[in-house]
């Protein structure tokens, strides 16, 4: 069968995706007109069109960075209108949300007794926050806590009087020579001699 040329461009598409000829049918059954390719099409494509081929991936996955939710003001639209409808909902004046009835039966038989209560809306009021949060560290506001330190390894820390009793003569005049060359400074250090 000859494809048009809207048909040709769909399977050239599809084949850069990587799908074999009956998932390509499937989506040809949809496509209109609808059409049919057999494998030996799909191969011949494979074979003369590689270079078009790999051109479509490239583009494909070029537009992929570039739309929906990958570009950030997408991203950014998307969490202020889930937070402005959810904002809407806990704070609406009809029912309000931020507080919910909840009900309990307490005792059993002739001795039962149904209890309202009211009880605060934490888990919606942490999605909430979520969101905020999420909106405030696309648009670069919240900083998480960045070490500058140290490099990514532990910070030293303070050894106890118990580690420090466990200390040889060796480790304690090692400790003493590092505290002599910290109180002289840095620039004014001895070189250490075995």
């Amino acid at each position: 069968m000859r494809l048009k040329k809207a048909q040709k461009e769909a399977v050239l598409k599809w084949i850069a995706e990587g799908l074999e000829s009956d998932e390509i049918n499937k989506r040809a059954a949809k496509f209109k007109p609808h059409f049919k390719v057999l494998r030996s099409q799909v191969d011949w494509y494979r074979k003369t069109r590689v270079v078009k081929l790999e051109q479509i991936q490239e583009q494909g996955e070029l537009d992929a960075l570039h739309t929906g939710f990958a570009v950030k003001e997408n991203r950014v639209k998307a969490l202020q209108l889930l937070g402005d409808k959810m904002l809407a909902e806990l704070t609406r004046e009809a029912d309000n949300r931020l507080w919910t009835t909840m009900v309990k039966g307490i005792g059993s038989n002739e001795n039962y007794e149904r209890v309202e209560y009211e009880e605060f809306n934490k888990a919606e009021v942490d999605s909430f926050r979520g969101v905020l949060d999420d909106i405030s560290a696309e648009v670069g506001q919240r900083v998480r806590k960045t070490d500058l330190t140290s490099g990514g390894k532990p910070l030293p820390r303070t050894p106890s009087i118990s580690e420090l009793r466990n200390l040889s003569d060796d480790d304690l005049a090692i400790l003493e020579h590092a505290a002599e060359i910290i109180e002289r400074g840095t620039d004014q250090a001895p070189t250490i001699k075995d």
